[in-house]
């Protein structure tokens, strides 16, 4: 079962003022997506994954790979670098809301995701799109491995 609501393309942007950092989930119809994550030193990382709602208001994203290196700038980054790359197992389940709410220091109201459990290091993100790309930041042509 999937929420319809959690699809798309989320930033953890809007609420990140002050960090050095910022996160976005990538959640298609098909139950398929990707996360990332990226510094204002470089870093970045990027996961593929697959994604279910066991029971109303909870999600569980299931990952299948991951990849972290170096990151041009972007939202969300492309890795231009990989480090390293692999198989990954990593499972989330965490509860979620799906609400409107103005981001701190916002001026204008977003579609904010807050989950229970952090993922790539954030809790609240905004929504930036609901078409989502069917190819992801690893199929940029610029990623060198």
């Amino acid at each position: 079962m999937r929420d319809e609501n959690l699809v798309g393309l989320w930033d953890s942007g809007p609420y990140d003022y002050g960090s050095m950092e910022s996160s976005w989930v990538c959640l298609r119809g098909d139950g398929t997506g990707w996360t990332a994550w990226a510094n204002a030193a470089g870093g970045a990382s990027i996961s593929h994954l697959t994604w279910s709602c066991p029971e109303e208001g909870a999600v569980e994203l299931r990952y299948t790979w991951t990849a972290s290196g170096s990151g041009s700038p972007g939202t969300p980054p492309v890795l231009v670098e990989i480090n390293e790359d692999g198989p990954d197992h990593t499972l989330v389940r965490t509860r979620f809301a799906v609400r409107i709410d103005t981001p701190p220091l916002g001026e204008l109201p977003v579609t904010g995701l807050h989950l229970d459990e952090s993922v790539e290091g954030s809790r609240r993100f905004a929504l930036m799109d609901r078409e989502v790309d069917p190819t992801g930041p690893l199929d940029h042509p610029e990623v060198r491995r």
